[in-house]
């Protein structure tokens, strides 16, 4: 039995020799061991000994080499080109849409507009090289650490730091700032994610759901703290879907939201020093403050009715509300290219957020399936809202673009979308004994 062992541990050996992906060798050996002792068990029964057995198993499997270079083709780093070249695309279309800005407006406040977009473009893309090359696995490691250390921050932000209209979102000095909530928004749900994980999939009683909910409630207690609205909703919404998508209990997940959704409705009712829900009412007859909280929506709408399709050209006047065009990049390129421009946008973002769904069902591993949910549903939600402040129909929030409006969330939007592009990198490379949703057994040493 000894020979017959050493001869399919050589053939084994020899096999993953070829294949580079070093974390992939214990699960090949599984599924082509238990072949091989398949084979062998038939040909047993068949009245071969375990010699003659292993032998015939060994030459039906074919050539070690051979076997190895296949299986190192199906089990190597994958590039997704098509998002890569789809972001390539949006920051064109960003940095050329700034570059119309900065050449039209005469304010001199903004005439330094474009060379900041491409700094924080470069910027973007060098963090997103990091993450594609990074192990995403490693947040799962450090989840506590940077879940501390975020909420940590958040809590004594406004001690250190000036309000900005009210809200304590930046954090530093001397010239250098964080967008603390932005960063926040991002990282807190992949942070709890991380930590809840494995105890919610596979351990989803009550403690864990409180666990849960705790480890949520307090980075969005100092998001309400800070006054941040815009992002602590946005944090409360993923956070709602991930616990849906982790826990399969969509109807605890529908409470879960109507309750947060009446918590939320009557904090701002009674604590709203800046009266946020006369701008969400406005939208419903603009003309009551056609100058005041209905200015916006009004100067957009006025913008799309002139634009036509093929919009006003690059020489368009700009008045007091274009001096605000990039934070409405779509309405820019509307006024300038036409509502033909508009639908090429919106089948873009369509195609855009598609292609990071699609990517969903190719991931094995569930904390890589978890970073793919939560980035591309972040990203869903901010460009779907953009697209519809676009239209001058729903309330003015300050809810940005990704990859195409103008400021640093750019070197998120970009260091997210490594981070996804890492995950799919890895995705034929990853162990399925890393998965502790899926069996595993001994495997050939």
């Amino acid at each position: 039995m000894t020979d017959q062992h050493d001869k399919i541990k050589r053939y084994l050996d020899e096999m993953c020799s070829q294949v580079k992906a070093r974390e992939v060798h214990t699960d090949l050996r599984d599924e082509l061991g238990n072949h091989i002792r398949e084979m062998m068990l038939d040909k047993e029964q068949e009245g071969l000994t375990q010699e003659e057995a292993a032998d015939y198993a060994i030459e039906q499997m074919g050539d070690p080499a051979a076997v190895g270079k296949s299986m190192h083709r199906l089990h190597r780093h994958r590039i997704h080109w098509g998002l890569i070249c789809g972001l390539i695309s949006l920051a064109i279309v960003s940095l050329f849409l700034m570059w119309i800005f900065t050449t039209n407006v005469t304010d001199d406040r903004f005439q330094n507009s474009y060379n900041i977009q491409v700094t924080y473009t470069i910027l973007g893309i060098m963090f997103m090289s990091f993450f594609m090359f990074f192990d995403y696995r490693k947040w799962k490691r450090a989840a506590w650490w940077i879940y501390i250390l975020l909420n940590t921050m958040l809590m004594i932000n406004p001690m250190f730091s000036k309000s900005i209209n009210g809200i304590y979102r930046y954090f530093g000095a001397h010239g250098f700032y964080l967008d603390l909530t932005t960063a926040a928004m991002w990282v807190l749900p992949l942070a709890v994610g991380a930590i809840m994980l494995d105890k919610l999939r596979f351990n989803c009683n009550a403690k864990s759901i409180l666990s849960y909910i705790a480890l949520v409630a307090l980075p969005a207690a100092l998001l309400f703290q800070i006054s941040d609205w815009v992002r602590l909703v946005m944090f409360g919404i993923i956070s709602l879907v991930l616990f849906g998508w982790i826990t399969r209990k969509w109807l605890y997940t529908v409470i879960a939201t109507v309750i947060t959704a009446c918590i939320g409705f009557l904090l701002l009712l009674t604590t709203d020093s800046f009266h946020r829900l006369e701008r969400f009412s406005v939208v419903f007859n603009l003309e009551d403050d056609p100058m005041g909280n209905g200015y916006y929506n009004l100067s957009i709408m006025n913008i799309l009715q002139s634009a036509g399709w093929w919009g006003n050209g690059l020489d368009t006047a700009f008045d007091q509300f274009k001096t605000s065009y990039f934070d409405y990049p779509g309405v820019l390129l509307i006024d300038v290219f036409g509502w033909a421009a508009g639908i090429g946008l919106l089948v873009a973002i369509i195609w855009f957020v598609a292609s990071m769904v699609k990517t969903l069902p190719r991931i094995r591993d569930d904390f890589g399936r978890m970073i793919i949910v939560i980035i591309t549903s972040m990203f869903a939600l901010q460009m779907v809202y953009s697209l519809a402040m676009t239209t001058g129909r729903v309330p003015i929030l300050s809810v940005v673009f990704p990859f195409i409006g103008y400021g640093n969330h750019l070197i998120f939007d970009y260091a997210m979308m490594g981070l996804l592009l890492g995950v799919y990198r890895r995705k034929d490379t990853v162990s399925l004994k890393n998965n502790k949703s899926r069996p595993t057994t001994t495997p050939i040493q």
